[in-house]
């Protein structure tokens, strides 16, 4: 039988949306989970799915307290024995949610301040969201390769746009329809403001904005991560983006919560 080898630089989007989320990123021999607000189990059953070793983690990265994004964190951290990286703010915010902290080894990130892992480069930036120090990444391998993160924003400021410009590959949010917000019965009023606001979720349109705004010369895949089960579509997420991106060599691929995407180059 003929091996299944990954790219040297890859990405897979293990699980987006309300009900928690991981992402997979791997560049030359380093692999590294963004987030994690899976159960244990459960990551490593999507992680088979798709014929890749929880065991060749290097470490776990933190975007924000909210559990469906640190929710599996702590407990991946100590069955692999790798470091979890996290703001001062996040990590006070998410003591409870990580469970035994004295058993894990937990490294300090700042935003606006680069480490890396491995061969990866990491470059943490703020993002307007409601958790006390929310943050998206630039990850840059060794090659050269830049893949972007940013999934829980209610607006796209300068420093967004700046830091997504010139990706290779992007995991953008694109979380709802605001018609299908408003109509929806079951979320009350101020939820409703909550999404809306500038520290809540990228609209279908503003995810597109925002795309419009970037440099866009290498994007070669673009995810769309963070769909709301009940106030958007698959397809009015891709119609937006397609909007910006027709004509263009860009694939788009929409992240479920429930199904692992594809393990896409970049």
């Amino acid at each position: 039988m003929t091996e299944i080898l990954e790219p040297e630089n890859c990405f897979c989007q293990l699980a987006s949306g309300s009900k928690g989320n991981a992402l997979y990123v791997k560049g030359g021999e380093t692999a590294v989970l963004f987030d994690c607000g899976l159960s244990g189990r459960e990551l490593e059953r999507r992680m088979a799915e798709r014929d890749l070793d929880p065991t060749t983690l290097s470490a776990v990265v933190v975007s924000h307290e909210h559990t469906d994004h640190v929710g599996g964190a702590g407990v991946i951290c100590r069955r692999f024995g790798i470091p979890l990286y996290i703001t001062e703010a996040t990590r006070t915010g998410s003591t409870k949610k990580l469970g035994k902290t004295k058993a894990m080894d937990i490294q300090a990130m700042e935003c606006g301040k680069r480490f890396s892992v491995g061969s990866l480069e990491i470059h943490p930036f703020s993002i307007s969201h409601d958790a006390a120090d929310t943050s998206g990444f630039r990850v840059t391998a060794s090659s050269g390769a830049v893949l972007g993160i940013a999934t829980d924003l209610g607006i796209a400021g300068h420093l967004v746009k700046e830091h997504l410009s010139g990706c290779h590959a992007l995991v953008l949010e694109s979380n709802h329809d605001p018609e299908l917000l408003y109509a929806n019965p079951n979320y009350p009023w101020p939820l409703k403001q909550r999404v809306r606001s500038r520290v809540g979720h990228l609209s279908n349109e503003e995810a597109a904005t925002l795309l419009d705004a970037i440099d866009r010369s290498r994007l070669s895949h673009l995810v769309l991560a963070h769909l709301s089960e009940e106030n958007n579509t698959p397809d009015l997420a891709l119609a937006a983006a397609y909007g910006v991106l027709n004509g263009s060599n860009t694939s788009i691929t929409v992240a479920k919560q429930n199904l692992p995407t594809p393990v896409l180059s970049f």
